[in-house]
Formats: C-alpha cells, sequence, structure tokens
C-alpha cells in the first residue's frame, strides 16, 4: 500500500511511537515559539537516550498477540501481506490476513512504514532512525541503518563539504552544525517513508527534514540533506514517485518536487498551509496528497499546481492506497475508509462498519481490504465499498 505515514497519524506516545496529526497541529506551535529551525527545546536526558538504545539493540519480543498489536502499516507482496507496527512487530500472512505469524526483528522500536520491490527483497524504516532489509519475503530482517550511524554518515559528509573548495562554505557549515546537533541528540529521529526504483536505489525520509539515499541496495547510504529544498527541516511524512519523477510532503504545506530521479528536490507551494500525511502518484501521473481535517488536493502536472478536492468528512487523513483496478482507498483518523473511482477528481465515504483509528490498509485480494491501526490487523470486505453516508469510528 501507499500510506504515506504520518508521524505518525494515530500513534500513541508510547514506546517510541510518533504521535497523530494533533501532536502535529502543536508541535507546529512549538517550532514557532522554539525558532525556524525548529530545535528549541528539543533536549534529552542521558536516560532517556540510554532507553532509545536499549530499543534500538533489543530484538522484538515474540507474542501470540501480535496481530492484535498497534500496527502502522501494511502492504501486500506477491500474495503474501506484510504488516508493521510498535515495538519492532512485523506480522505475515499467506492467507489473506486469515492466520498472521511473526517475522523475526532485530530491534524493538516502532516501526513506521514498509516497501518491497520483490516479492522476496523488502525494506522497513522506523524510529531511532532505523533501516530493516529483507531478503526472504519478510521472515527475517537485518539492520542497515540507525540514529547513531546515520549521525556519523551525516558528520563525515558535511565536515568534507566543509573542507572542500568550491562549495558554499556557509551553507557547508550550517549542514554540518545539524549533523552534530543529530549526534548530540541521540538515536531519537524516525523515518517514517521509503520509495525505491528498483533492488539498488532507493531513499528513506522522516523527522526534521532526514533524507538518505542508497544505490547499492542499502550497503551504503549518503546523506541527501543538501539536495532538498526544505532549510527549517519541516518533517517528511510521504514520499512516492512516477517515472523520473519523484515527489515528497510533509509539515507546513510541504511539498517537494525532483524530475531527474531524486538528483535534487525543489520546493512547490501548495494551496494548504497545514500538515500533509498521505499521498498517492498514479501510473498517469496524478498526485494526490491528503492532510489535516480532511484536505486534499490533486495536480495533473507533475506537482507544479494543484486543486482542491472536495472531502465531505473533515478528519485527518492517515493512509492511501492503490487497487489493482486504479481506484484509490483513503483511510482517516475516524477509522472511516474513503475511495475514488476517478483518480482523486473525488472523495466518497464507504458503506463500511465503524472501525478503530486506521493508519494503513491495503489490497488483501479476494475481495477483501485488511485495515491496521490501534485495534491491530482488521479485515474489510471491499463489497462494503458502495458510496454511504458513513461516519465510521469516533473522531
Amino acid at each position: 500500500m501507499r500510506r504515506s505515514q504520518s508521524f505518525l497519524v494515530l500513534l500513541v506516545l508510547l514506546a517510541g511511537l510518533m504521535p497523530s496529526p494533533v501532536f502535529a497541529q502543536e508541535h507546529d506551535q512549538e517550532r514557532r515559539r522554539g525558532g525556524e529551525r525548529g530545535h528549541g527545546g528539543r533536549h534529552r536526558s542521558a536516560a532517556g537516550s540510554l532507553a532509545v538504545i536499549d530499543l534500538l539493540d533489543r530484538p522484538a519480543v515474540q507474542t501470540h498477540a501480535a496481530a492484535h498489536s498497534v500496527l502502522i502499516d501494511i502492504t501486500k507482496t506477491g500474495d503474501r501481506l506484510v504488516a508493521v507496527g510498535e515495538r519492532g512487530i512485523v506480522i505475515l500472512s499467506d492467507d489473506g490476513g486469515r492466520n498472521w505469524k511473526q517475522a523475526a526483528v532485530p530491534t524493538s522500536v516502532s516501526l513506521a512504514a514498509v516497501k518491497f520491490v520483490t516479492s522476496k527483497i523488502g525494506w522497513v524504516v522506523g524510529h531511532s532512525g532505523v533501516v530493516l532489509k529483507t531478503e526472504d519475503g519478510g521472515d527475517t530482517w537485518t539492520r542497515q541503518l540507525d540514529g547513531k550511524i546515520l549521525a556519523k554518515l551525516a558528520i563525515d559528509y558535511a565536515q568534507n563539504l566543509v573542507n572542500a573548495s568550491g562549495v558554499k562554505k556557509d551553507a557547508a557549515e550550517r549542514l554540518l552544525a545539524d549533523a552534530q546537533r543529530l549526534e548530540t541528540d541521540g538515536p531519537d529521529k524516525p523515518f517514517l517513508d521509503l520509495y525505491f526504483e528498483n533492488e539498488n536505489t532507493g531513499f528513506v525520509v522522516g523527522a526534521y527534514g532526514l533524507t538518505f539515499k542508497t544505490e547499492d541496495g542499502g550497503k551504503v547510504w549518503k546523506p541527501w540533506m543538501d539536495r532538498v529544498d526544505n532549510p527549517r527541516g519541516m518533517h517528511i511524512y510521504a514520499i512516492a514517485a512516477s517515472g523520473d519523477s519523484i515527489y515528497m510532503a510533509g509539515e507546513q504545506g510541504l511539498f517537494l518536487r525532483s524530475t531527474d530521479k531524486g538528483n535534487k528536490f525543489t520546493r512547490v507551494e501548495t494551496p494548504y498551509k497545514g500538515t500533509y500525511f498521505s499521498m498517492a502518484v498514479l501510473p498517469t501521473g496524478e498526485i494526490i496528497i491528503g492532510g489535516m481535517k480532511g484536505n486534499a488536493f490533486r495536480s495533473t502536472d507533475q506537482g507544479r499546481t494543484f486543486k482542491s478536492v472536495m472531502v465531505p468528512v473533515p478528519v485527518s487523513f492517515s493512509a492511501v492506497t492503490t487497487l489493482p483496478d486504479g481506484s484509490l482507498v483513503f483511510a482517516n483518523q475516524a477509522g472511516m475508509l474513503l475511495a475514488s473511482k476517478d483518480k482523486g477528481q473525488s472523495i466518497i465515504p464507504l458503506a463500511t462498519p465503524g472501525l478503530p483509528p486506521i493508519s494503513g490498509v491495503a489490497d488483501a485480494g479476494n475481495g477483501m481490504l485488511m485495515t491496521v491501526g490501534f485495534a491491530g490487523a482488521i479485515p474489510v470486505p471491499l463489497n462494503a465499498a458502495g458510496a454511504a453516508p458513513s461516519t465510521g469510528g469516533a473522531q
């Protein structure tokens, strides 16, 4: 699915889970009080940093209740469903979600997004700057990157720029100061979404504008923040692509586009200054971004301009997925599912039963959707997908 993330919608303030759109509103205000780059007031105690490191290095605990735990994202790879969530939980189903098994995962931090490029090869990103890779369809995972490693990579990269000739020293020194702050803060910043073009080339994005790229399947990761027009370090909640164009969406109306396969991202002004949490990019090029309070916008010109999409429910979006027939299914914080059968021109609530808050949705096959969120994995029949004045769960 293309659950673009949120920081993350519907997540509770425990075990390192990132907060919801409500947090994003409050955090925007905190940024304004704390300074343009949003670093004011962000201090970690030594005990807090040690707790993060402990979760980072502790393998996920195996539990019979994994499918009922807080889950954050879900995708389908081949005939397998893969869902990820709090405390490093990864669960797998090969029968459309009737039965689940828990995978072996080398960390207990919360996992925010999952993506596969083949039926076997995929990546997960999450809190503490974690990037995990699987080469066996999700049964086992290895850690490729974390907050400790990425801070060192960022410092080395920025220091080389400072020492190089022919570069803007003030920009390089700001980049170095930001990298040093990553090390000082400890591994406390999450990656929130990811995009892989193929088995080798991909991007991971997240809090405070964190952006890293790999060109060898994750063996080596390169800091990419200086290629992204995001000087205030806004959180990036979603990344998606079509052809050579790659797009990012995030905090305070942030929308970025690259037309050169991600070599450089430039900012585009959009009609909305609130936060975007989800994004779908269709094979035909249409871009649909969803954010707080049911705000949605659509572009048909590679993200140069956007038009508002009428949404009858003023509830923050949390996820979107594209079905095999090309239609879109959106989820929101009130436990509602909404759909678009016209490439995002209209978004209509579905006649689904009331659900707990949803953070991810995927096509489960055989006429079923699989949702994930506070109550774990919950199947929803697609034959419930007629338009109706559904109100979903509590907002």
